[in-house]
């Protein structure tokens, strides 16, 4: 297992590893597949010394990642708190990858200046909140039907880590 910062080579790996979470209705809101063209501007949107994107790789082949997104649209006086975002591409599930890139974000989030991390994953997602719980993330709130998934009203649960103070 190693862990990397992604290049934009790897797009179409993250991608296929995100569309393949569409059908569930568990992991995302989107409905359709996306396109690579269509997530480059997403992709150079992140930056390894603030918010990383990382890839996972596994055998020769990228098995998962996970980004960190500004919170609130990039509000300044939340700088410190970031959200928390992880795919495992299905043939990799159930393996631990999930536990151990998030347990590498924690470690390095003083680094990137993140003092608090959330996740974002609908209440019927029972994988996400072991995954969270278990990792000492608290759920903070619950947003129920605010989604409608194949005319399915579901919630949203926002689970919190504090992670420490970033260095002066």
């Amino acid at each position: 297992m190693h862990i990397r910062d992604a290049l934009e080579s790897d797009l179409p790996a993250i991608i296929e590893i995100y569309n393949a979470a569409i059908p569930s209705r568990i992991a995302t809101a989107d409905l359709e597949p996306i396109t690579v063209e269509s997530r480059r501007a997403w992709f150079r949107q992140y930056n390894p010394d603030k918010r990383p994107l990382w890839v996972l790789e596994a055998n020769d082949e990228i098995a998962a990642w996970l980004s960190l997104s500004s919170f609130y649209a990039g509000r300044p006086a939340y700088n410190a708190t970031a959200e928390i975002s992880i795919y495992i591409a299905p043939q990799h599930q159930r393996q631990g990858y999930g536990k151990y890139l998030v347990k590498q974000l924690i470690e390095v989030c003083p680094k990137l200046g993140v003092t608090t991390l959330l996740a974002m994953y609908f209440d019927h997602n029972l994988g996400s909140q072991r995954l969270f719980e278990g990792l000492g993330f608290q759920p903070q709130g619950h947003l129920p039907n605010i989604a409608v998934l194949d005319g399915q009203h579901r919630g949203l649960i926002i689970a919190a880590l504090k992670v420490g103070v970033p260095p002066a």
